[in-house]
């Protein structure tokens, strides 16, 4: 189904292609989403552009996939289905693209037509990347990056132009920062307990390893849910579990522990509205982790073995907390600073500041979205920033 949806993508792309010379002049610029899901920078984006109508601009995103496209539109968001010929006539209007995930059967459009790509990729990496990983977003007009550090990465390792590297923060930690809901808010939101301390387990998924285990250390299912389980009671506490989008394990949401709560991202894609409510993270190589050291909270690595085959573009030394090297560990970990974060704060937010400042500098602070549209602005020539 995926690749026929992709063919019939394709042919309203070609559609597009015919038809854009003849497309009306508008007054309002359409700016077109694309990626996974509408969340994280997308999302951020997305809010920010709907909030402000006085920019001239509207804004929808572009779904793959008919269910996921029905679920917008129940939500009131803006949606067009890829496979209807609604979406050749969005893409014969659209004046920019933003992606955060590549283009797939968008390709056609950097080269022949005079829409403008922009690009937010969906995660500040650990995973090692080099120029040929990023060889359709060499074509876009803009790519915007959370610091000058990573401006420099794009530059020197992945081989950008530097004019073509923005800094501008990501967008998806303007909540993170400068947050519209209270944790209490956020849990009753997900259907999480309002008092007990969670737990966030959140490891990245198989990534270019097929043979690699989603659960640590060699564990088998049981074992390991037994054991968390057992510390969530000890502790008065609740383990949240959360798999990767990608995540087709089994194992990792076999669990029908009294303590222990499933979260996976197909059916909670508020990522940011989880890490605001949760207390603690446990994460091994996943780009979460610097989402979620921007609340300087206890954090617990798992020192596994990392599933990248290009090596690392952030390496170990970017890991700012506590790192297990087994399980035994980890629940020592767990057990300390579930009960005691300051313990946490006084060991490692030094560290934790440091490595903050290396991958931010001044960008997290609440307005990213902001400048991604103000360099939307630049391209566009559209409104102003005017409340309604």
């Amino acid at each position: 189904m995926h690749w026929l949806y992709l063919v019939l993508f394709g042919l309203n792309v070609i559609s597009t292609i015919l038809g854009r010379p003849f497309r009306r002049k508008s007054n309002r610029k359409l700016v077109v989403l694309y990626g996974h899901r509408l969340t994280g920078n997308l999302a951020a984006i997305y809010e920010f552009i709907k909030a402000f109508p006085g920019l001239g601009m509207e804004v929808t995103f572009l779904a793959l996939e008919p269910g996921y496209h029905r679920q917008l539109q129940a939500q009131g968001r803006s949606s067009v289905l890829a496979l209807s010929p609604g979406c050749t006539r969005c893409l014969v209007r659209a004046d920019a693209i933003i992606s955060d995930h590549g283009l797939h059967a968008l390709l056609p459009l950097l080269a022949l037509s005079n829409i403008k790509f922009f690009d937010v990729w969906h995660g500040i990496p650990f995973k090692g990347f080099d120029p040929d990983d990023f060889r359709v977003q060499h074509h876009y007009d803009e790519v915007w990056v959370a610091s000058p550090h990573l401006q420099r990465m794009y530059v020197q390792r992945f081989g950008f132009e530097a004019e073509k590297v923005q800094v501008t923060g990501y967008a998806r930690t303007d909540p993170l920062v400068r947050p519209h809901e209270s944790a209490r808010q956020i849990r009753k939101r997900q259907g999480l307990p309002g008092e007990r301390k969670l737990v966030l387990f959140a490891p990245t998924w198989k990534q270019d390893s097929n043979n690699r285990d989603v659960l640590p250390f060699g564990l088998d299912g049981p074992t390991f849910y037994r054991e968390l389980n057992d510390l969530a009671l000890r502790l008065d506490s609740i383990i949240v579990m959360r798999a990767h989008l990608n995540t087709r394990d089994a194992a990792f949401s076999a669990s029908d522990h009294e303590r222990i709560i499933q979260l996976p991202y197909a059916r909670h894609p508020d990522t940011e509205g989880i890490l605001l409510a949760s207390d603690v993270l446990v994460c091994d190589w996943s780009s979460i982790a610097f989402d979620f050291l921007l609340l300087n909270r206890p954090t617990v690595f798992l020192d596994v073995e990392p599933p990248f085959a290009k090596g690392f573009s952030l390496g170990p030394e970017y890991r700012f907390g506590a790192i297990a090297r087994d399980f035994p560990e980890m629940l020592s970990f767990l057990e300390r600073y579930i009960d005691a974060p300051a313990e946490y704060i006084e060991e490692f937010s030094d560290r934790a500041a440091q490595i903050r400042h290396e991958i931010y500098g001044a960008f997290a602070d609440g307005f990213a979205a902001r400048r991604c549209v103000e360099r939307l602005r630049a391209h566009l020539g559209s409104g102003s920033f005017s409340d309604p």
